[in-house]
Parts: C-alpha cells; structure tokens; sequence
C-alpha cells in the first residue's frame, strides 16, 4: 500500500505511521535566529548536527536543544550570497574540525574554539555540485564543478589532480564513497576510482552495457539488490536496468524516469539513504519511503513525506536508522523503526490484550484474549476462531494437547474451557467456588499441572476433576502457586505468593528461605530452569532472581542493574541470552558478558507493556511475547544488539567568573583549564550538558554529584542545566552523567575539577600570618621586657663590679696600712738591717698586691705566692716566731688552672696573725687547699686565743682599732653570690676551736664554686 502523507500540520509532536518510522521538527528556529538554512544537515562522529543559514561563513552546531553559532564573517555588512551546500559536501577530518565545501572555498570549523577558517581553490564552474571525501592518509578530495579534482593535504596544501582522459566538455565529479572507504567518480560515461596516488580509470559503461545512461547511481555490491548480480530491478512495478562492476564490486542503476515514477528525476547517489531495509529518496520536497526486497529485486513505495520546501537527507552512519531532513526554514528528524520485531494482531482501530499462546504442528498460532481466541495460519494475518456457543469469550492459560484437536483453556482464571479445535465446540468445566487457575501445564496426556489460589492441584482429563497434589503422603497445602519446575534432578520448585518451596523425594514440602535464610522472596510469578540448571524467577516489583540450586548462590537484578523493569511477566531462553518481557519494555540479559539490552516501543515493539504469562517459545528460532497491543514474534539471532551504554554526554556550555579575565566567562565545548577557580565572593558556577540520543531528546534525564560536599546523586532533570549557585571554600569534583529515554546511562561521566578560594582571613596564609604576627609580638614584647631587665641586671651588675672593685681598693689602703705600722715597729726595734729586709719583702707583695686589685680573678697559683709573700713579711716583724704552713692538696690538681677572687683569703690570714696570734708564744699557722664536690675548698686554721678573746682585748685598748677587714669580704662574698644568682657560689663559715673547754683557735673554711667543664 502506498501512502502520501502531509507536514504541513507538524509541530512540535511524535507522528507515527504504521509504527515503521516517527517524525519530528527539531527546534532550531526562535526570535534571534530568523536565518533560512541553506544546506543538508551533517552529523558528526558525536552524533550532533551542523548546518549553513543562508549568510556565507555562517554555521551552527545543533545538540537537540542548544544551538551554537561558528562565523567567518564578523563584520555585519561582509556576509556575501550562499551557496548550498549538500549533504556530499560535508566531512569531518582527522582532527575533527568540520568542513562545508563550495565551488571555490571551503570553511574549516574547529568546533572547540568556535574557530572558522577559509581556504581558497580553483573551480570551472561548470556546474554547481560539490562534492567532498576523505581518503585513507587523510587527503580530502573535492569536486568542484571542473575537469579536475580539488586535492588538499592534510598541512591544507591545495593540489589541482586531473586525468588524460579529462580533456572534453564533462566534469569530474565524486559520486559515491563507499562503504570500504574507496571513492568513487563519474566524467560522462566513465567511471574512475581515487586514492592517494591520484584519479584512475576503471570503466565505461557504454562498453560495459549500452542500457545504462548517463545519469546512473552506484551502489555497493548487494545493497538494494542481489548480490554479485546483473539485470532488472522493479521500482513500483516498473521494471529498469542495473549491472554489476566487479572491478568496483558496485552495482550501477539506471533512475526511473517515466511519468508514472514518483521520484522524477532526481539524483539517487545524492538522495538517498538506506535505513535497515527501508530504502529513502527525496525528489523536491517530497520523501519516498521504499520497502527493499532483495529476494525479487524489487522496490516498492510504501509511504510519501510532502514538505513545504525542498528538502535533503543525512544520518550517520553508525547510526543509519535516525535521519535529518533539512527543509529551507525547519529541520526534522525521523527514526526508523527496525524490523527487528514482527507485530502481530495488530489494528488500527483496536489494541487486543493477549495472554496464552501457543502453536501446533503445522506451525499454526492460537493466541488467547479477553475479546476470543484468534488463529494465525502460515504467517498470515490472525483471524477469530470461532467457538459455536460462544462471542467474544476471554482467554488466559492455553494448552494444546499433542494431537493438536483439543485446547485446554482458562477463562479469567476462575473456568475451565475444553476446546475441539475440530468441530470448534467447546465445553465448560465447573470448578469449586473460589478456586482460580493460576498455573497451567501438561502432566501427562491425561493429566494437567495446574496451580491455583489454593495450592498445588492435578486436574484429570478423563474424570475432569482436580485434586490436591500429594508426594510421599506430603501435600503443599493452600499456598498460592503461579509457577512450577521439576528440575533435571527430579526436584520440584514452586512459585508463590508466599516465596519459593522446594520437594525432594521422601521429603516434605518446604519453604527454601528456611534453607537459605537470606533468600527473603515473596510474590514469585514465573519459573524457568535454564540450561545449566540454575533457576530464574520473575518477581510482582523486585526484577529477576537468578539461583544455583547446587551452591544456593543467588542474585536479584533490578532496573539499577539493567533492567527494563521491576515487574517481570515472562523469561524465554536462547542459545546467548535469557530474554524478560516487563510491564515497561522488553530485556535481553547476555548469558556470557552479563549485559542487559532493552527494547521499546520504539524498537519495533507493538507496546511497552507485557502481560503476565504471556510468552512462549515455539523453537530456538521463534519466540513471542504478549501484551497489551498484540504479540511480537522474532528471531533472538537475528535482534541487533544495542550497546550498554548506546549514548554519551558532552558539555556544551559553562558560565563562571574568571580571575584572570576579571568577568563572567562562558566556555563552550570544553573547559580551557583543568581546574576552575572562583573567588569567594563569585563562588558559582553553571553548566549545561547534553546527551548525543537527539530524537527523545525532551525524555533524557540528567544527574549530577558534587564530590567533597554531597556523596548522593541529584537529580537535575530534563534540561541539562546544573547550577551551583553559592559553592562554599573547597575543592570538588562535580561529576555529570545521563541517562536516556529508556533510562539507561550514559557510556561516561564528566568530571568538573572546582575551586573556591576561601575569604582573605580565612586563608591559611592569612591566618599564618596573623599568627606569625602575635608570635612576633609576644617574642618581641618578651625580647624587649628581657633585654630591659637585662641592661638592669648588667647595671646592677656593673654597680655590684664597681662596688667589688671599691672593696679591693679598700683593702689596698688597709692592708698598706697594715704594714706601715709594722715597718715602724720594725725600725725601731730591729734596726736598719732588719728595716731593709723588711722594705724588700714588702715592695714585692706591694706589687703583688697593686697586680692583684686590677684583676677580678687571679690563679690559685698566683694566691699561693701571695700568701707566701705575706706570711713571710709578718714573720719578719714577729721575729721568726711564726709557725706557718701552705699546704695543697692532691685532690686540687693544677694550681694554674684554678682561679678565685683576689685577695679573699688576706683578710682571715691577717686576723688570724693580728687578732690571734700576736699575743701567744707558740704561734702556728696553716693554709690547706682542697676540692671537694666541685668546690675549692681553702682553711685557714690557728691556734690564737680564739675570737671572744680577741674581741674582749681590743675594747679594752685605749685606741681600738676597727678593723674592716671581714666587713669588706663578706660584702664581696654577697655581691659574689648575687652575680651568680645563687647563695652557693662562694661559702664561708668560721669556727672557735676549743681545748677542754679552753679557745684554743680559730678555724676559717672558705668553699669557692668551680665552673663545670
């Protein structure tokens, strides 16, 4: 049947004829874009589209719902007249930029930076076809309406290529690239091949085969005819030439040109696209949808397309069945339907709802509905079979018995019906009241299995009766079964309401979850034993469930895994895979690779939804499933199998605020950093995103995560468009994937790398550095409180020096007093002789003495030979008769090493001899030197009259000389110790040594602190 069908009335909706094919208009038009087309719409690898407006250079990117504009032109007044440009003068290069090839240019676009180059060639002109391909190294070859090919290199050098016998009135033109890549050309009557060598000469038809004309169109080798074959094809009846070119391995085809013939005239090689077996020409406005059976070689129209303008074609051909028809002001997008299903009970005006079905030895079909039972005869359309007594009877389970002349079936699940398919009568079979079918098989031939709402029951042919069905005296009781299997093993499995239960030989029946306490199953539909044994069971809303009897492993699969739906009616089995029919779609699970693939409605499916039940195999190659629109019949060889993952998304566009740039900015088609960075204050970022599946393009969906601030995926809807308005300080990773109409997901996702900078003093560097800062300012105010306390502590000090320096000036003059006195006595007493001795003993410790006072701290060595010098001088004025000793220890080591004060030890001796000794006639002396636990320890001991002694004599001397002696040591030994902050440093204890109660002496122990090495 051939139809003609206008678009003047479509906008916007799906339009649907005879289920082969959908339409739609692609939205490119709006207020701002006022521009007619002027040109074939090209795909590209990623499966967009690319158009030309009717202003020179001017271009856009179509992704289903965004367009983006590419120009050559920037200037308003520079744009020149059009040329249109065919769906042949389009191609996407190595590299991917994309090129529209005119007579004398072509524009190079290079999609991701909005780039449009131009590139200048020589053209004849002599007529007004373009044509562009690509060879195997990337060279691109261009027919321009002259006696020469356009040859441009892939460093966009621009060769001129001819041929010899390219030397009369006809162009070269590229007419074919055929599917091995290999282009084809025409020049009047010859036909000529190109590849990186140059232009070859393959052939004149004339001499091949008068018939064919001028005007022929080439097509691979088998592609609308048989293959490897010569002769005449039928267009609509009408019968034309072709020949086969075994050279070429093509086949070339006179066009149809009589009156009759919708096509006219029109260009095949230009106009036409083959779509699994639909063969499209367009001729004007007018699309030609033509059926291709290569068996008799012929073409029939079966639907016409009437457009209000000129129209042309394109796809991609990867995906051969999604067509673009450009139009001078619209662009519309057709999909064709695969044959891959064959839609059977099918009407116009009616949907019948199938249930059982099932075949008989000469292949005919019996399928049950709720409006009777149909019989399909040798392929042929269903018609009623008709039942005496009955009209429009519904029907649900069907068994046919092996004689094929009785039909057992259930009548909404609550009758029985016996069915003489011989004398098409029927009879009904009374069942207990509230007993419904739920379950039906053959047992035997005279016995059926039947599960009911009341259990497991066996319903006998002979006495049309059921009964409970018992083994081993054990019965299942009143769980309600949908479905049974006995297994390879001789186990018997059912289906429940309740779960799954399990009968063994000699064993009770048993619900399997106490076995396996984890298989947590209720509302089991169907069973199926594949064949290995293992069993698939269909769910009322938890998927599938596959078990392994033998390890008791098992898995449910859900739509998050794959599937088309949760609520699974039937399971058929192939050779590869296991086949699912859902109340929303049908599913193929690969056996092997463990993939699922779905199919729709717009697949080729007579609906999308399934009815429970209603599937049956009738052999390896024929499988049907029913629903609510008929039944599909195909051969699981022979489905094409979709990818599981068919489609990909892209970013088109995102909008942020860029430092560098100081602005909102907007990148297409990709990102110009790895990382984004905003500032605080313009801490938001937006996207749009968009899935290459362009004819449901309104149903896909996106989702989006941002990693680093939510973990859950966020359902973004159907625009494409995420927006992050008010991102915190971070990092993330905002992460992008879809999902297309059928909610599969898309092959990828897109990872966004995001940064937003945190405000000034939230900044580590900011807070390092007001740290730093309080660091700092405390370290300084400590530095300055301690070096303030240190120059009090150093003039403390230097007043305590200068006090100590004073102490040792007092005991000069003292001390020189001292010894005055002593040398008048001596020059009285003794004489000159004795006074000389005693002036040369006392200039050389008054030397020592003056050398002594300069220096802080002197040798022990140095106050040895001073004390000795001293004790020597007052044995003189004595008259030898003191007894005195300086004695060092072992212990004290090198007396040169070891330093002390100056003239600390003076003063004890000088009491000692003045105080304690003068007035005694044995008079002894001694010095001792030790160290001790880190300590110089020095004693001074006599055996004078002892310190109260002493006292008492010097108040009762009429001149009583106050001696300073001690007082000027222990003020050194106190600004000693301050210095060294401690009361250790320098330790001085005097003690009164005592005979039977009797003074006996003194004893002066002086301990001075050594530095530690």
């Amino acid at each position: 049947m051939h139809f003609r069908i206008s678009i003047l009335f479509l906008l916007f909706s799906v339009q649907l004829f005879g289920q082969d094919y959908a339409l739609k208009e692609a939205q490119i038009r709006d207020g701002y874009n006022t521009y007619l087309l002027s040109s074939s719409a090209f795909v590209d690898k990623d499966r967009f589209v690319w158009y030309a407006t009717n202003r020179d250079g001017d271009f856009y990117r179509f992704d289903g719902k965004n367009k983006l504009r590419y120009q050559f032109y920037k200037n308003e007044n520079s744009y020149g007249d059009s040329f249109y440009i065919c769906n042949n003068a389009w191609i996407q290069d190595h590299k991917n930029n994309i090129w529209a090839a005119e007579l004398d240019k072509a524009y190079i676009i290079t999609p991701d930076k909005l780039l449009v180059e131009c590139i200048q060639y020589p053209s004849e002109k002599l007529s007004s076809k373009s044509f562009i391909a690509k060879d195997e190294v990337n060279n691109l070859w261009i027919s321009n309406g002259s006696r020469f090919l356009i040859k441009i290199t892939p460093d966009r050098q621009v060769i001129r290529v001819t041929h010899p016998l390219l030397n009369d009135k006809n162009e070269i033109e590229i007419i074919k690239v055929l599917d091995n890549g290999r282009i084809i050309a025409k020049s009047g009557y010859n036909i000529f091949y190109v590849d990186t060598k140059g232009i070859h000469f393959s052939a004149n038809i004339h001499t091949i085969d008068k018939a064919i004309n001028s005007e022929f169109a080439i097509f691979e080798n088998g592609k609308i005819v048989a293959e490897n074959s010569s002769g005449y094809y039928k267009y609509n009846n009408s019968s034309y030439k072709y020949v086969y070119l075994k050279e070429l391995n093509i086949q070339l085809f006179n066009y149809p040109y009589e009156e009759n013939c919708l096509l006219g005239n029109c260009n095949w090689s230009n106009s036409t696209l083959i779509a699994d077996s639909k063969f499209l020409v367009t001729d004007n406005s007018s699309l030609f949808i033509n059926q291709i059976d290569k068996k008799t070689n012929q073409i029939t129209t079966t639907d016409t397309l009437h457009f209000k303008k000129q129209i042309s074609i394109a796809n991609n051909k990867l995906h051969s069945n999604f067509i673009w028809i450009s139009a001078y002001d619209e662009l519309y997008k057709l999909l064709i339907i695969p044959n891959n299903f064959k839609r059977i009970l099918q009407s116009d005006d009616k949907q019948y709802s199938t249930r059982g079905i099932v075949s008989d030895s000469k292949n005919n079909l019996y399928i049950g509905t709720y409006e009777g039972l149909y019989k399909q005869e040798n392929n042929k359309k269903p018609v009623p079979f008709l039942v005496k007594g009955e009209k429009n009877g519904a029907y649900d389970i069907l068994i046919l018995e092996k004689n094929d002349s009785i039909l057992w079936g259930s009548q909404e699940y609550s009758s029985l019906k016996k069915i003489n398919l011989t004398t098409h009568t029927k009879k009904e079979i009374g069942l207990p009241k509230g007993f419904k079918i739920e379950y039906m098989k053959e047992k035997s031939p005279d016995e059926l299995w039947m599960g009911s709402n009341k259990g497991m029951y066996v319903f006998s042919k002979k006495t049309e009766t059921i009964s409970p069905f018992t083994e081993d005296g054990y019965f299942l009781g009143t769980v309600p079964v949908l479905g049974f299997i006995e297994a390879k093993d001789g186990k018997k499995w059912f289906a429940t309401r309740q779960g799954l239960f399990l009968k063994e030989k000699g064993k009770d029946f048993i619900n399997y979850q106490k076995l396996n306490p984890t298989f947590n199953f209720k509302d089991l539909l169907t069973l199926h034993e594949d064949d290995r044994g293992n069993l698939w069971m269909s769910t009322g809303a938890k998927g599938i469930i596959f078990l392994d009897p033998k390890t008791n492993r098992f898995k449910n699969l859900t739509q998050s895994d794959g599937l088309s739906n949760n609520t699974v009616c039937g399971i058929l089995e192939s050779k590869e895979a296991m086949w699912f029919s859902t109340y929303y779609g049908l599913t193929r699970f690969d056996k092997k690779e463990g993939f699922f693939a779905l199919y729709y409605k717009e697949d080729g499916l007579s609906d999308n939804e399934f009815n429970v039940r209603s599937s049956y195999k009738k052999d390896e190659n024929t499988f049907y499933f029913g629903g609510l629109n008929g039944i599909i019949e195909f051969n699981p060889a022979n489905i094409k199998l979709r990818g599981k993952h068919p489609h990909t998304i892209f970013l088109y566009s995102s909008t942020y605020f860029s430092n560098e740039r100081n602005k909102n900015v907007t990148d297409y088609l990709s990102l110009h950093k790895k990382t984004i960075s905003l500032p605080y204050n313009k801490n938001y970022f937006s996207a749009v995103f968009s899935i290459n599946e362009l004819f449901y393009i309104e149903k896909n969906t996106y989702l989006y995560k941002i990693e680093g601030l939510r973990n859950e995926w966020i359902d973004a809807g159907t625009s494409g468009l995420v927006e992050l308005p008010s991102l915190p300080p971070g990092d993330y990773v905002l992460r992008v994937k879809g999902k297309d109409a059928k909610g599969i997901e898309t092959l990828n996702e897109i990872k966004i790398n995001l940064h937003v900078e945190q405000i000034f003093y939230k900044t580590p560097f900011f807070i390092i550095l007001i740290a730093l800062l309080v660091i700092g300012s405390i370290v300084y105010f400590f530095f300055r409180r301690n070096r303030r306390q240190k120059r009090i502590f150093e003039r403390e000090k230097e007043i305590k020096e200068l006090k100590s320096s004073a102490l040792r000036a007092q005991m000069n003059p003292h001390f020189v007093f001292n010894i005055l006195n002593n040398m008048q006595s001596v020059l009285i007493l003794k004489g000159e002789a004795e006074a000389n001795k005693y002036f040369g003993a006392f200039s050389k410790l008054f030397r020592q003495t003056l050398d002594i006072s300069r220096q802080e701290l002197i040798t022990l060595k140095s106050e040895i030979e001073y004390l000795n010098n001293y004790l020597l001088l007052n044995n003189l004025q004595l008259n030898n008769e003191l007894e005195y000793s300086v004695n060092v220890q072992n212990s004290v080591g090198d007396t040169s090493t070891i330093f002390l004060p100056g003239m600390l030890i003076q003063p004890f001796v000088e009491n000692a001899i003045l105080h304690g000794l003068s007035q005694k006639q044995d008079k002894k002396l001694t010095i001792n030197f030790s160290m001790e636990e880190g300590y110089l320890v020095v004693i001074v001991e006599d055996n004078g009259i002892g310190r109260t002694m002493a006292t008492e004599n010097t108040l009762h001397k009429k001149e009583a000389h106050k001696s300073w002696a001690t007082t000027i040591v222990n003020e050194r030994i106190n600004i000693m110790n301050y210095r060294h902050n401690t009361t250790k440093a320098v330790i001085l204890k005097i003690d009164d040594l005592e005979k039977n109660g009797n003074p006996c002496g003194t004893r002066v122990t002086l301990k001075l602190q050594q530095p530690i090495e």
